[in-house]
């Protein structure tokens, strides 16, 4: 039987170990869950893109065009906010590693409603093999590679890709708002290109199964 003085002693060394179990909670957190990549929000969890935001599909680019595209948008010579903002944040070996992780990636082709008439289509054909001799227009394919599936250490894959996105950089390179081409050949190539010839392009392209 305890005497009057164990009772005390037992209650105060409970008092004492209810305190100190928060604290030692406290200290030693459980971990929390793993965020989701950022780039995930918009790109998707595959790589696939979103069409409608005109975010492009980067899933199997090479790794080299990732890396340029993420460090022009660090240091500003590729402009865009939202890209921007990310792409500071992050050191050049975070930024490699992004670039390997959605290079490695397989996203399935999702068709889009077809939209480009037959006379587009026909048109985008002849500049993506021909280009256009009358207005010193190079064909696509002789830098992105057969049917626009790209160039290993040279130039993005273009087949697949949402015809909103297409549009939009080739009206970037067209209006000098996007300067990060190398040697300004995108740049010199699309400002030769009216609207018509833009839209055809790219809903041909868009047409295409990168798969």
């Amino acid at each position: 039987m305890n005497t009057p003085s164990q009772s005390r002693a037992i209650l105060l060394l409970g008092s004492m170990l209810n305190v100190a179990a928060p604290c030692a909670m406290a200290a030693n957190p459980a971990p929390a869950p793993a965020a989701a990549p950022p780039c995930e929000a918009c790109h998707g969890a595959h790589g696939e893109g979103m069409e409608a935001a005109h975010v492009p599909r980067i899933a199997g680019q090479s790794t080299d065009y990732l890396r340029k595209q993420l460090d022009d948008y660090a240091s500003g010579a590729r402009d865009n906010p939202i890209m921007a903002n990310f792409a500071k944040t992050l050191s050049g070996q975070q930024r490699a590693k992004f670039a390997a992780r959605y290079a490695a990636m397989t996203a399935p082709h999702v068709p889009t409603a077809q939209t480009a008439s037959a006379a587009q289509l026909a048109r985008g054909h002849q500049l993506a093999y021909q280009g256009d001799e009358t207005r010193r227009v190079q064909s696509c394919n002789a830098c992105h590679g057969p049917d626009g599936i790209g160039v290993a250490h040279a130039a993005p894959y273009l087949a697949g890709q949402s015809a909103e996105y297409l549009a939009s950089a080739l009206k970037g390179f067209h209006e000098g708002t996007r300067k990060n081409d190398a040697g300004e050949l995108m740049r010199s190539v699309a400002s030769r290109l009216n609207d018509a010839d833009i839209a055809a392009v790219s809903g041909y392209f868009a047409s295409i199964s990168s798969d």
